[in-house]
């Protein structure tokens, strides 16, 4: 989102303007002033459309959640793989979403939707409904650990400092380090979900 703080903006603004601002400047970097600063109006304006901060974060999530495309697969397996590719895209596809993501705590309008879905593929499938959102939530957490992990990555990569260790005292590190590759993202998203999806059937044994 392109934000501009100009001299004579309008003091009316919209509520997507507004989420999209949050978003673009992160949940640790915005309070209602400096929002209401960088988009040029008064405080006033931006609570015409949320009543709190924390009110603005689940508008934020549910932003985001509304743009998670829903699953055509019917075995919960690929609905979950399918699911966990979705929802990684859109993360990434907007910087800073996942912080919102991993603070709320709420259900969002969006995020029921995407559930009951998910719960109707498990309730086809025989699954107790509470196994179902269990095993829903474990991909759930899974896709914003990893998205978490690379956004951090990313972030850090500028003043990176390189690491060593003395091979003679710590041997078994440096052989780590010595073998130390740089992370193939989508690989480590493959490989994550994999081991989560093999993980629920060894549990579920379905």
């Amino acid at each position: 989102m392109a934000i501009t703080n100009t001299k004579g903006r309008p003091a009316q603004i919209s509520k997507v303007e507004v989420i999209e601002c949050a978003l673009h400047l992160g949940l640790h970097n915005f309070s209602m002033h400096s929002l209401a600063k960088k988009l040029g109006v008064s405080a006033t304006a931006l609570y015409r459309h949320v009543s709190s901060r924390e009110e603005l974060i689940i508008c934020c999530c549910d932003y985001v959640m509304q743009r998670v495309d829903i699953p055509t697969e019917t075995q919960w397996q690929q609905y979950l793989y399918a699911f966990a590719r979705n929802f990684r895209d859109t993360l990434l596809a907007t910087p800073n979403s996942v912080q919102f993501i991993r603070h709320n705590q709420q259900f969002t309008p969006a995020t029921c939707i995407l559930v009951n879905d998910a719960l109707g593929i498990f309730r086809a499938d025989n699954f107790d409904a509470e196994v179902g959102f269990m095993a829903f939530a474990c991909v759930y957490t899974r896709v914003t650990d990893i998205v978490q992990h690379q956004e951090q990555a990313r972030a850090n990569s500028a003043d990176k400092q390189e690491l060593t260790v003395d091979a003679e005292a710590l041997p078994n590190l440096a052989w780590l380090f010595s073998q130390t590759k740089p992370v193939d993202y989508q690989q480590y998203f493959e490989d994550g979900i994999k081991i989560t999806l093999e993980g629920l059937k060894a549990v579920y044994g379905k």
